[in-house]
């Protein structure tokens, strides 16, 4: 349904599918060649949309894509980092346990965004105040899902007491780094190195 409660007609569906085909294929190419070395008129090419099409989509033109392109790649991606929140964090499992898994989930969500972090890095002066503080405000819910479960691991005693804030925020940029290592000059982490990096955090939190 739509906001404003009305069934969504062919049109509609059309119109969003050539939506999300514009950003599709924009994030492609900012990735690949950079948003100021990617003219409207190859982006258009690429469609295979008339020119005049697109500026109805996007009427702000190529930087008003930039900046869905950013929002739309960042909203699927916390998505799909919430929705595995809720079996990742749970208190009846090791701590071990669920480092892996987090470790594991955010290095494969963080590599599999390639083309998202490329553009961020490189075209960031270009991202708009408000949407650089709304993607910051997502970035932080992995944090604040992570400072809540060593909360609870506290409180029954499995970890010990600590600056869970700054614990989390060492355990994210340890795992941020290396897939930025990965993303920006194709440097490999095995698994044995990510279950090595849990079993340095186990040691260090334990009770």
């Amino acid at each position: 349904m739509s906001t404003t409660g009305r069934k969504k007609t062919n049109r509609d569906l059309l119109a969003e599918e050539r939506r999300q085909q514009i950003l599709d294929i924009a994030r492609r190419l900012f990735a690949e060649k950079g948003f100021h070395a990617t003219s409207m008129r190859e982006l258009n090419k690429e469609i295979g949309m008339a020119e005049a099409l697109t500026y109805h989509y996007f009427p702000g033109g190529k930087h008003e894509i930039l900046q869905a392109v950013l929002q739309n790649a960042q909203e699927k991606r916390m998505d799909n980092i919430l929705t595995s929140f809720a079996s990742t964090f749970r208190d009846d499992a090791s701590l071990r346990e669920v480092l892996l898994i987090a470790i594991h989930g955010f290095y494969e969500r963080l590599v599999n965004d390639k083309e998202y972090f490329q553009i961020l890095l490189r075209e960031r002066s270009l991202v708009e105040h408000e949407q650089l503080k709304w993607l910051n405000r997502m970035a932080e819910k992995p944090f604040d899902a992570l400072v809540s479960f060593l909360k609870r691991q506290a409180e029954l005693s499995e970890i010990r007491q600590m600056d869970f804030e700054m614990a989390a925020s060492q355990f994210i940029s340890h795992v941020a780094v290396g897939a930025f290592q990965h993303i920006l000059f194709g440097k490999e982490r095995d698994s044995a190195q990510l279950d090595r990096m849990v079993d340095f955090y186990v040691k260090m939190w334990s009770a």
